[in-house]
């Protein structure tokens, strides 16, 4: 009687990436003419019109949540402070790779012109749109730039090595014959 008998597992096969090196993206430049351009629009934005002819360099910090918050005694006390810091962090931002800091500036930029918008329409002088004043629309746009530049990569991975291995596993072929002589 005659018996085959064969075993053999699967082929497996892996494949592994590894990067070699890093170079600057080619939208690093967009990245940083965005972030620059952001801050600046923050900055300036911190110095002009608000609302009601007041310029955010004047308007309390307060006015962030409350709805007759008064003027500024100095800078420092002012709503302009939030969004020229925010500038300021953005232009850091550019330091880092990943462009978290820079996006996390945009973030409050925006959440600063939301807070000053809603106190606004609370305390009854935002009727229209052109009752928004020239700086708060510099800081919205400035928070959207920011927002927008901190996504752009920095870096790109250059000369990637592919390695695929082929691994055969044993083949154990069994062949046994039975003679009747």
């Amino acid at each position: 009687m005659a018996a085959i008998d064969h075993r053999h597992d699967a082929d497996t096969s892996t494949t592994q990436t590894r990067a070699v090196g890093e170079a600057p993206s080619p939208w690093l430049a967009l990245r940083v003419i965005l972030s620059v351009g952001a801050a600046v629009l923050l900055l300036v934005g911190s110095f002009l019109e608000w609302a009601n002819g007041t310029d955010g360099s004047a308007l309390s910090i307060r006015s962030y949540w409350e709805t007759d918050a008064g003027s500024a005694e100095s800078f420092l006390m002012s709503a302009g402070i939030v969004t020229a810091i925010c500038g300021a962090v953005i232009i850091l931002g550019l330091a880092f790779r990943g462009g978290w800091l820079t996006r996390f500036a945009g973030a409050v930029a925006l959440v600063a012109f939301t807070l000053v918008v809603v106190q606004l329409g609370r305390e009854g002088s935002l009727d229209t749109i052109e009752d928004v004043g020239l700086g708060l629309w510099f800081v919205l746009a400035g928070g959207v730039l920011a927002l927008i530049g901190g996504f752009l990569p920095s870096t790109r991975t250059v000369d990637a090595v592919d390695r695929s291995v082929d691994v055969d596993s044993d083949v154990d072929t069994v062949h046994t014959h039975d003679d009747d002589d």
